[in-house]
């Protein structure tokens, strides 16, 4: 959520943002060089001034997948604003790519002027729906 206000905020004020999850992006960069479309998708992934590639690590990413994030993200370092999302932290990263040494080199461009915001705790959807749960338990049940 808080990355999607952070995309709305630079809209406002007039940015170019993309929005994808990462099972995504790699499926579009997959994709793309099957039919011999790379250099076009990944100028397409360079445009925007802000790229918010949410759910990195919900799924297992393949090799390949984690080669293609890394070009993108390679490539528009130092040239536009990512935000990331993921519920694991930077020391899992090797397992979700299966491979350090492709999850540090993506570390240590991501991290490099960066600002981290660690959230923790229930997620925006499950407190919304335990509040809903609460509203609509009749009086004097226990779990009230």
């Amino acid at each position: 959520m808080l990355a999607v206000i952070l995309g709305r905020a630079a809209v406002d004020t007039g940015h170019q943002v993309y929005y994808t999850t990462a099972a995504d992006l790699a499926a579009r960069c997959r994709k793309a060089a099957l039919q011999g479309r790379w250099a076009r998708t990944i100028r397409f992934f360079n445009t925007p001034k802000v790229l918010i590639i949410d759910e990195l690590g919900y799924l297992p990413m393949p090799s390949e997948d984690a080669a293609t994030l890394f070009q993108v993200i390679s490539r528009r370092y130092g040239k536009g604003s990512i935000i990331l999302t993921t519920n694991l932290g930077v020391a899992s990263w090797g397992e979700i790519f299966s491979d350090h040494t492709i999850a540090a080199a993506m570390l240590d461009r991501l991290l490099h002027k960066s600002v981290v915001f660690n959230i923790t705790g229930d997620s925006y959807r499950l407190r919304s729906y335990q509040a809903q749960a609460r509203k609509q338990r009749p009086k004097g049940d226990p779990l009230t």
